[in-house]
């Protein structure tokens, strides 16, 4: 069933998302969205932070927008506890806010689980950005990203000051 927000109010105009009508004129509107998949079995083990090659981009038509980062993945392990930590960064690898080091901590022998990572950034800037997924593990083990059977999503929202 459509949610519909009332176009009456302080969110006046809105549009249709995945049958979620959101607003498209006023504070915290959603300008645009970029959505990134990767199908890729990706694997780690150590713990030096590295990138998964997993990356999205998004052009922010203001320099006074947001851009909320939202990462949908199933983690998982290969025969060994595992302590994995998850980070969302910029190109330079600084993290980005709420998603500094996320972690999933697997004790059974081949256990996997959904996570979602979001984080908020403010990127002040019109020209290309870039966002990526770095991770590390601890515990001796091999921590996995299993796209290759639930389809991996990286999601960057531009949401309007």
């Amino acid at each position: 069933m459509a949610v519909t927000i009332d176009g009456a109010g302080p969110l006046a105009g809105a549009t249709t998302l995945n049958g979620l009508t959101i607003p498209t004129t006023g504070f915290g509107k959603v300008l645009q969205v970029v959505r990134a998949t990767d199908t890729t079995l990706r694997s780690v083990s150590g713990a030096t932070l590295v990138d998964v090659g997993f990356s999205i981009t998004i052009t922010p038509t203001s320099d006074t927008s947001n851009v909320l980062i939202i990462w949908q993945a199933v983690v998982g392990t290969n025969g060994f506890t595992v302590d994995t930590y998850f980070t969302i960064a910029d190109s330079s690898n600084n993290p980005i806010s709420g998603a500094e080091s996320v972690s999933q901590y697997l004790t059974s022998i081949n256990a996997y689980l959904p996570i979602t990572v979001m984080a908020w950034a403010s990127p002040a800037t019109t020209s290309a950005v870039t966002y990526k997924l770095r991770w590390q593990e601890y515990g001796g083990g091999e921590g996995r990203i299993q796209n290759n059977t639930n389809t991996g999503q990286l999601f960057a929202i531009e949401v309007g000051a």
